[in-house]
């Protein structure tokens, strides 16, 4: 059994007999709800999990990961225990950290590798940050999510959404500021590097930072729109997911 803390496996929809599998990580704050949405346009295409992080939806009430480290060692004994071997590993922002370092531990373990990840809206972990993590007050978090823009004025505006929402955010970025990045041997995979034309948190020099940590293919690829591009051309990013999940790097995003 995965330890306590490991996050959960849901199954956000099917694809049916033979289609490929999709690991979906969510971003800073966010969990696998959020992956409903985009049920309609991968159903019967792909069959897509989203991994549940401890402390919130499914997982509320586990306790917070002593490191992202640990988290990802925790989240690889979760796939190992449920038997989900992904076509492709997708995550968003720190989900996208957070999959690098799920797919360093799966390589530990010796365990079946995804033949590709698609690591969206995050600087290579090589590369330091480019901007700083606000303080964890209550007010620096709330504009940090305004800036960041994807939530809604009217759930920011909300003090009882708020007060949900900022003990997770928080938990997470105290996860982005100890990651230490550890230099490894590069992974034996392909990797796509997506960003969005106006994310000035995640600059095109360090997209291509993700080249030093594939032996595989690598690609970069460009949306439209600003750090949430994956909701805001969310039809776009289904469709990559879509074709990157089965064989070869052939997709574009429009």
């Amino acid at each position: 059994m995965p330890p306590e803390g490991s996050g959960r496996l849901v199954r956000i929809c099917d694809g049916g007999a033979g289609a490929p599998s999709v690991l979906a990580i969510p971003y800073a704050g966010g969990s696998a709800q959020s992956y409903f949405a985009w049920k309609p346009l991968l159903s019967g295409r792909v069959s897509l999990h989203a991994l549940e992080l401890p402390g919130r939806g499914r997982c509320y009430g586990q306790p917070a990961p002593a490191s992202l480290l640990a988290l990802a060692d925790g989240l690889a004994s979760t796939l190992q225990h449920e038997g989900l071997q992904p076509d492709l590993v997708f995550g968003h922002s720190l989900g996208a950290l957070i999959a690098f370092e799920l797919l360093r531990a799966l390589r530990r373990r010796a365990l079946t590798m995804p033949p590709r990840a698609l690591m969206s809206g995050r600087i290579a972990p090589s590369r330091p940050r480019s901007f700083g993590l606000p303080r964890f007050g209550r007010e620096d978090l709330v504009a940090y999510l305004r800036d960041l823009g994807g939530t809604p004025d009217s759930v920011l505006g909300n003090d009882a959404m708020v007060d949900m929402m900022l003990p997770i955010l928080q938990q997470d970025l105290a996860m982005i500021a100890g990651y230490d990045y550890r230099a490894e041997p590069a992974l034996d995979i392909d990797i796509v590097a997506l960003g969005g034309f106006d994310d000035e948190r995640v600059p095109l020099e360090g997209l291509l930072g993700w080249q030093q940590e594939c032996a595989g293919r690598f690609e970069m690829r460009m949306c439209p729109g600003g750090h949430f591009f994956v909701e805001t051309a969310r039809d776009s990013v289904a469709d990559l997911l879509h074709e990157l999940a089965g064989p070869g790097l052939c997709a574009a995003v429009a």
